[in-house]
């Protein structure tokens, strides 16, 4: 989260270009700000339907300055989920495009651009917890009830600790890539506005012609991505492209393959450009920790250290910390970035810290003898089959090292191995065996068009298609 009071100091510094082009300074900024916070007064619950736009970012930064409870919905959410989250939280103020249909019970209160403020009509009485600042949904969640609860401190203290490791300052220029009610979308805004930076709001794909354009001609220093980001972008060799004043980039929210980071490294980094590993979950605000630049090559593959203020230890399925370098256990986080716990209906607003500053990730590691931590799969992706131990993730990342992306389930007492295309089968079976020790006639192979992803460009374990 960043500093109202901060954002004062910036005046005439620029803070928004949006997609029509329109600049808006920080006083200009606050000046929306101000309009709209006086139509919501007081601390509210607020739902707001989001997307990389400046209304939503006013809407955004008004619920901080009032020091309302927001809901960061995606706007592409279908109208059928956001009634039943409406029924599930009954908000008392909703903000969002004029292009969604008017709500029973809510009446329309104020109109700022191309969004609404609908009020509800006959209020409802709702218990808030007073640290209790913002909802976000978790990683896949989209749809769904469930919302990680994120109070002041916590944003405030994920905010500071990643500005200070990306050394964020005032000139720096941002492009949106990620969308906003995405912990770490909303990560990129609040540490570019805490330090009076500029944002460039964008909705366009990292392949169309007018995003590297809005690059060059904005002179944009940063833009951050998930590893389907830069799948994309090694196929387009955007290494290539004019990134004079682009310094660097930061990957978050899954696994970049190796061999791409490589790539990346040998390409794109140097004394004056750098890439950033980082590794995080929306339960803890976006960010637990980042690999810093001088070990990139040293430790590929590694999600780094601890961010400031936070720490990391190992335990194993009894509960007890592992002490020993390079045996795997359950990743442990600690750090005043670490969320409240999760919301799933009213009532849970008004719930007080149920983590405490702690929370198990249910993600598998190992840490090395220089202190740096190395993901190998979920806790929830181990299964036993034939007296064998299996971790589904790690056969993936071992199918990844020939070429191949995959879905590894474990159905009917085989392993099914879902993929776009196969180039050579038995190979593939021969190395699995190796690691596995299982029999080649446990995988079974199954082609299917694309691999399924959620709204983040996460694989989604568990869609329709992979039954």
């Amino acid at each position: 989260m960043f500093n109202i009071n901060k954002l004062r100091k910036y005046k005439n510094r620029i803070a928004i270009v949006d997609q029509n082009n329109e600049t808006l300074s920080y006083s200009d900024l606050l000046i929306f700000v101000k309009i709209l916070s006086k139509k919501i007064k007081t601390k509210s619950l607020i739902f707001l339907v989001c997307g990389n736009n400046l209304e939503s970012i006013i809407g955004y930064i008004s619920s901080v300055s009032t020091n309302s409870t927001m809901v960061l919905i995606d706007e592409k959410i279908k109208n059928i989920h956001l009634q039943e989250l409406i029924k599930t939280y009954k908000p008392e103020k909703i903000f969002i495009n004029k292009s969604f249909k008017k709500f029973k019970s809510y009446k329309n209160k104020f109109c700022f651009k191309n969004f609404f403020l609908h009020e509800r009509e006959i209020k409802t009485k709702v218990k808030i917890n007073n640290n209790l600042i913002l909802l976000v949904p978790t990683s896949g969640s989209t749809g769904s009830s469930k919302y990680v609860r994120i109070s002041k401190k916590n944003l405030l203290n994920n905010t500071e600790s990643i500005i200070k490791y990306l050394n964020l300052k005032k000139n720096d220029v941002c492009i949106t890539t990620l969308p906003m009610n995405y912990v770490y979308g909303l990560s990129v805004l609040n540490t570019h506005l805490h330090v009076g930076a500029k944002i460039i709001l964008n909705n366009r794909s990292v392949i169309e012609k007018y995003f590297w354009e809005a690059i060059v001609s904005h002179k944009v220093t940063n833009f951050s991505g998930v590893p389907f980001t830069f799948e994309i972008l090694n196929k387009i060799n955007f290494y290539n492209k004019n990134l004079k004043y682009l310094k660097f980039l930061t990957v978050a929210g899954g696994r970049l393959n190796n061999e791409i980071l490589r790539k990346i490294i040998k390409k794109f980094t140097s004394k004056s450009k750098r890439f950033y590993v980082m590794y995080g979950a929306a339960e803890a605000t976006a960010r637990m920790s980042y690999l810093p630049i001088k070990y990139l090559k040293k430790k590929i593959g590694s999600i780094g250290i601890p961010i400031r203020g936070g720490k990391f230890w190992l335990e194993n399925a009894q509960g007890n910390k592992i002490l020993k370098n390079n045996k795997n256990g359950e990743l442990v986080y600690s750090g005043k970035n670490v969320s409240m716990g999760y919301a799933r209906k009213l009532n849970d607003l008004s719930k007080a810290d149920d983590n405490k500053g702690v929370l198990k990730t249910g993600d598998i590691a190992y840490k090395d003898k220089d202190g740096f931590y190395y993901l190998v799969g979920r806790k929830d992706r181990y299964i036993k089959i034939h007296g064998n131990r299996i971790n589904l993730s790690e056969l993936e990342n071992n199918i990844s090292k020939l070429g191949i992306s995959s879905i590894c389930k474990f159905k009917d007492g085989f392993i099914k191995i879902f993929v776009t295309t196969i180039k050579d089968k038995n190979n593939i079976k021969a190395n699995l065996n190796i690691i596995s020790n299982l029999h080649f006639s446990v995988f079974d192979f199954k082609i299917i068009k694309k691999l399924p992803t959620n709204k983040n460009y996460k694989l989604s374990y568990n869609d329709k298609i992979l039954k």
